[in-house]
């Protein structure tokens, strides 16, 4: 199954020209929560720095807006084991 992958845009700091950037959600959720850097690239120059925080709060924003919907199986499956841990002895 591949990474669940965010895509959101970036403005390139040498030209303005904004862009599509794509980064899986689980390193930007990990670099949000720990306060790591988030490396963002601009297409047009090959540039890549550092997210401002302003484009952090951008990120933040995007990943908020995620709706993520899992196939009714998986759920049925998650349930199904819960439902026999509460019944073990």
């Amino acid at each position: 199954m591949p990474e669940p992958m965010l895509k959101f845009s970036v403005t390139c700091p040498n030209c303005a020209l904004e862009s599509v950037s794509e980064m899986p959600i689980a390193l930007i959720a990990n670099a949000l929560l720990t306060g790591k850097a988030i490396r963002l690239r601009a297409q047009c120059h090959d540039e890549y720095w550092t997210a401002t925080i302003g484009e952090r709060e951008q990120i933040r924003s995007a990943l908020r807006e995620i709706r993520v919907d899992m196939p009714t199986a998986t759920l049925r499956t998650h349930a199904e084991r819960a439902m026999k841990s509460q019944t073990a002895p």
